[in-house]
């Protein structure tokens, strides 16, 4: 499935994704929302690829950029988001409307 462009997530990570995700029907829909134009457009790209699953390695391969660059960028993405980790950055990405996972 990964071949044919699905993203595979392990059990542990998806579930955490699964439960940040979730809101209960009766609660109001208060999705953090990030400002426009917050993150550079090379942040927007590593950001998608932390989405779609990607490792640093991975994300600086696919972009041409060393590791240490990519570092860079996912530390300066977490600090705009303010998040604790990437898998916080991607959750909210996605539930901010950010990144589409359809985005290819």
């Amino acid at each position: 499935m990964v071949h044919e462009g699905a993203t595979y997530l392990d059990a542990q990570v998806a579930q955490v994704v699964i439960d940040q995700v979730k809101v209960p029907a009766n609660s109001p829909k208060s999705t953090p929302s990030i400002p426009q134009g917050t993150l550079s457009d090379c942040e927007m790209e590593v950001l998608r690829l932390i989405v779609e699953g990607y490792s640093n390695p991975e994300i600086a391969k696919s972009l041409c950029l060393s590791e240490h660059t990519v570092k860079t960028y996912v530390r300066g993405i977490m600090n705009k988001m303010l998040v604790n980790d990437r898998v916080q950055a991607a959750v909210l990405a996605l539930r901010s409307g950010l990144v589409d996972t359809m985005q290819h």
